[in-house]
């Protein structure tokens, strides 16, 4: 029982890390690519939280499940979209010979 409780606690500490490194990225980048991530990250947790308080109803729905993936897909496109944009002020590594 104690082992559930850890678990869902850090299944809930994640989302709130990645929330705290966007907002961090966000501050120093002003990315309109990080706000989208932001926002999409906030309502994957939402979907969460309301799994936990609608649980038996929600697991049943396709509609919220897929929703909750697409928000998580989004994220991943919004962050890619960051780093594909975001312009590197350090020259590419070159092999070691």
């Amino acid at each position: 029982m104690e082992t559930t409780i850890v678990t869902q606690a850090l299944s809930y500490v994640m989302p709130l890390l990645v929330l705290a490194a966007l907002a961090v990225l966000l501050a120093k980048t002003g990315s309109p690519w990080l706000i989208a991530a932001l926002a999409f990250e906030a309502l994957s947790l939402l979907c969460r939280i309301a799994l936990n308080f609608g649980a038996s109803e929600l697991l049943r729905s396709a509609l919220f499940m897929n929703v909750w993936q697409l928000f998580g897909l989004l994220f991943a496109v919004c962050l890619l979209g960051f780093a594909v944009t975001w312009p590197s002020h350090t020259p590419a590594r070159k092999a070691s010979s």
